[in-house]
């Protein structure tokens, strides 16, 4: 039954309005100083900025949508902001775990004054970021004492009891209160959502059709028919099925998954943008986006037949020559390792075991990730492509557009169980603050398959730990060819090139030692080791002579543009050494800001040298592995403090 309010309770009830626009919804809002609200979707930003920038007192907030708020999150940063106000208790955050709850409410109130908005707009200025987007609003003023007040404030209490009684941020405060660790490293770890592989019931539906795939060997027919019982899984996970598979001859029901090999593939294909694929120990297998089996192992036929495929791979590298770039020879290097890491990706499971994936920390700075940066028109999405078409015999043409990258993406491409490289091409800055959950990628392994990642961004350098989780490489180049050029490029990329299946034969046939990937001229582990090796090998099969730009070691580390910006800085005199305490001291010119030495110079240093910045100082612990990347003798680099002391003495 409707309330029925009196003249003298009812300040005024407005009728229905119409918003176009997000100023037009931020009036209500800024004019309160204490509010509770209710909205599926919710943004940290807005509710910082009504503390920052409307004063606001207190905020309470019930986020409807099933999820954990952590991955709204997207600096530590907004967590410490967000968690002092919880603190201060001016900020109440409430999740609901078991229910979606879709509807908007908004109880305002300004001293005496109370508006209630009651519509279709959540609390999050992203509901207005497409101009022509129209939300409605019913707006009620009354008085607190009101019977719409009471009304309101009962239907918010109906949402809370749905919610976790503990506020959202608890657990961050507990931790922060009771850790000794400085609190930017609690915040990172609270930061880091994990996904468990248990709690993935469709991971666990798909790492079983993988046991099944594996079971039929090398004589695999696309039309072979595979069964999985469902009787195990949850009635969510029968849903997302149903939404999954129901464009497709599947037979699904509450007990049964039932279709072709060949069909499951197409699935997944469509549904993961990634297709099948699994290794064995005697071959790699691959359901085709169009649902064929193919076999990716094969003995080489004849020595001719190898120099042509290693022929057509030189020839992409070569149209480098047609670009602009100040060293086609290094541009050429990290292209060949980009192409070795394609090779390597789809075995990366088989490291991942030796490392102790799942058992050992830090197992994701031992299987890193690939990271290709480089400016506009540097041929990173045709690079992409070639690797894609070499790995999956021209049936896998594209790649990922990094634009679809969101804090979901590390579960959402472990889900399908398979081992086909994910690559994600033009990733911008901004979308690494939604990529947390790549820090602990490893963590929850248990043996079956999860994806290589590699990713391509004009960003220079990503974020900290980002960084210590991949391997770099740098196109330094620009292609501005003219139409001619770019059909002679897709002739190249689009040909027929059975290499992959020669080296993974070859490759299968070596016993593979963690040994095996220790540089003997350096302190450092060579992930491609093997890959390198066996890429040699065949060229030697081919008898055709290996190219001047092969990485016979990893082309970052020869071609380390890290250490050309050390190198200018010394030559350009901006920097001197001293030795101080057994550590290496590299002293800056005083006009380079702080996040120029830091952006331009700490960063650029490899992953093996440890070192920190204090002022205008680079204090350098690995002082031998430094001295040997930086291929110069710091005790002969002048700088301007040699300058200094000259013209102060004269």
């Amino acid at each position: 039954m409707e309330p029925q309010e009196s003249s003298a309770d009812m300040r005024s009830l407005s009728p229905f309005v119409s918003l176009r626009s997000y100023r037009g919804f931020e009036k209500y809002l800024s004019s309160a100083d204490r509010m509770k609200v209710v909205s599926y979707c919710t943004s940290p930003r807005m509710i910082l900025e009504l503390f920052n920038e409307h004063d606001m007192e207190k905020l309470e907030v019930i986020v409807g949508e099933k999820t954990d708020f952590r991955e709204e999150i997207k600096s530590a940063s907004v967590a410490q902001a967000l968690e002092r106000y919880k603190r201060r208790g001016d900020l109440l955050i409430y999740l609901s775990p078991d229910r979606d709850i879709h509807a908007k409410l908004y109880i305002l109130r300004n001293n005496e004054d109370i508006t209630i908005l009651t519509g279709s707009p959540n609390f999050t200025d992203s509901a207005w970021t497409n101009r022509y987007q129209v939300n409605n609003l019913d707006v009620f003023n009354c008085a607190p004492e009101s019977e719409w007040h009471q009304q309101a404030l009962e239907l918010y209490d109906e949402y809370m009891d749905l919610c976790d009684p503990d506020p959202f941020l608890e657990d961050l405060t507990d931790e922060l209160d009771a850790s000794d660790d400085p609190p930017e490293a609690v915040i990172e770890r609270w930061l880091t959502v994990t996904d468990a592989e248990e709690e993935n019931e469709l991971r666990e539906f798909h790492g079983s059709i993988s046991t099944q795939l594996g079971e039929f060997g090398a004589s695999i027919d696309a039309d072979e028919i595979i069964h999985e019982s469902l009787q195990q899984y949850s009635d969510s996970t029968h849903s997302k099925m149903q939404d999954l598979f129901q464009p497709f001859d599947i037979t699904l029901n509450d007990s049964l998954f039932r279709t072709s090999i060949g069909e499951y593939g197409r699935a997944v294909k469509r549904n993961y943008d990634i297709p099948k694929l699994w290794v064995t120990a005697d071959g790699v297998h691959l359901l085709t986006p169009s649902g064929r089996h193919i076999e990716l192992t094969e003995p080489p036929p004849n020595s001719q037949a190898v120099d042509m495929s290693l022929a057509n791979i030189e020839a992409y590298l070569e149209t480098v020559d047609k670009a602009e770039t100040d060293d086609a020879a290094a541009a050429k290097a990290h292209m060949y390792e980009g192409l070795l890491y394609f090779l390597w990706a789809p075995f990366v499971n088989q490291y991942a075991t030796a490392f102790g994936a799942g058992q050992v920390g830090d197992v994701e700075k031992s299987v890193p990730f690939l990271y290709i940066h480089g400016e506009p028109n540097a041929g990173k999405g045709t690079f992409l492509e070639f690797g894609l078409r070499l790995i999956s015999d021209n049936s896998v043409v594209s790649p990922i557009d990094g634009a679809t990258v969101g804090s979901r993406t590390p579960n959402n491409i472990r889900e399908p169980v398979t081992a086909f490289p994910v690559a994600f091409d033009d990733v911008e800055r901004q979308t690494f603050g939604r990529l947390g959950r790549l820090r602990n990628y490893w963590d929850n392994w248990n043996g079956k398959p999860y994806p290589a990642i590699i990713i391509t961004s004009n960003e220079n350098k990503p974020d900290e730990w980002f960084l210590k989780r991949a391997k770099m490489l740098h196109f330094k180049l620009m292609f501005t060819g003219q139409s001619t050029s770019r059909m002679r490029m897709r002739e190249i990329v689009e040909a027929d090139n059975p290499f992959y299946k020669w080296f993974t034969h070859q490759y299968l046939r070596r016993d593979i030692e963690m040994a095996d990937l220790v540089d003997e001229e350096t302190d450092r582990d060579d992930i491609l080791a093997v890959v390198r090796d066996t890429v040699i090998d065949l060229y030697e099969y081919a008898d055709r002579p290996l190219p001047t730009y092969f990485p016979e070691q990893p082309a970052e580390w020869e071609h380390d543009i890290g250490r050309q910006r050390w190198h200018e800085a010394i030559d350009n005199g901006y920097l001197a050494f001293q030795r101080r305490n057994d550590r290496l001291v590299a002293v800056f010119d005083d006009d380079l800001a702080s996040y120029e030495i830091d952006n331009a110079y700490l960063r650029n240093l490899p992953r093996h040298i440890r070192a920190r910045r204090a002022h205008n100082e680079i204090w350098i612990t690995s002082v031998d592995p430094f001295e040997r990347w930086l291929q110069r003798n710091v005790d002969e680099v002048g700088g301007f403090l040699d300058r200094l002391r000259t013209t102060w003495f004269e």
